[in-house]
């Protein structure tokens, strides 16, 4: 089977890599590199050529979404499956049924590692699935080829992950971008539980700070969650300052 990837960035080099070892993969991108494309068992081509493919996955920005669809939607053909890995699940959710024809199958999904995490093996690594506009057969079809390689799937509406996601992920983020702004380090006169909380900054630092921006902007969910931060960060310095 064809599968084709658009988006070379970091997370779309880690799905080529590993989808390359199972099926025929085409990959566009504006800039990209045909060398490392070829590299991984899988082919450069232009944007009419790759969605021609049967299985079209969207490694782009949160921001990007609409955009794409609507450069995409003249180009597939019916019965296509769409599978987005955006950090959000509602917005392209919306966006993407909104702005593709009918008779396109659209799956939102959430890989819950990227290329720090996941550099060895996708073995035990969770990937949350949104089915949207799909059928049962191909998502059990999708769910089984991901559970056979070790992946562990979470089935999930995309209200019930973004509530979730932004209470894990952005709650994550955020801390780890205000240690980042007050420039935490290692220090020779630490504690366990410092060199614990350092570790967050392992997760985000590679991280861009569009893909932070779009996760608070697109999650209906971010707001509650910083106001939530917020009130309680500023209840706990009260209490030592009274």
């Amino acid at each position: 089977m064809k599968i084709g990837v658009i988006g070379f960035g970091r997370l779309g080099k880690l799905l080529v890599r590993n989808i390359s070892q199972d099926a025929s993969v085409a990959v566009f991108d504006i800039n990209i590199d045909t060398d490392l494309v070829s590299s991984m068992g899988a082919k450069s081509v232009c944007l009419e050529e790759v969605c021609k493919s049967k299985i079209l996955i969207l490694c782009v920005p949160i921001s990007k979404i609409s955009e794409v669809a609507n450069q995409i939607k003249d180009h597939i053909t019916p019965d296509t499956l769409i599978i987005d890995v955006c950090s959000v699940k509602v917005y392209p959710m919306e966006e993407l049924t909104k702005r593709l024809p009918e008779n396109i199958q659209i799956l939102g999904t959430h890989p819950m590692f990227g290329p720090d995490s996941a550099a060895k093996s996708l073995y035990g690594c969770k990937i949350v699935l949104c089915p949207e506009r799909v059928s049962d057969k191909v998502l059990k079809d999708i769910q089984g080829y991901l559970e056979s390689h070790g992946l562990k799937v979470i089935v999930s509406t995309a209200h019930e992950h973004d509530e979730q996601i932004a209470q894990t992920l952005i709650l994550t983020h955020t801390i780890g971008r205000t240690l980042m702004d007050m420039n935490s380090m290692e220090m020779e006169i630490d504690t366990k539980g410092y060199r614990r909380l350092l570790k967050i900054l392992e997760t985000v630092e590679n991280d861009s700070v569009q893909l932070f921006n779009d996760m608070n902007k697109y999650n209906p969910y971010a707001k509650k969650m910083r106001s939530s931060l917020s009130h309680s960060l500023s209840k706990v310095l009260a209490s030592v300052e009274e």
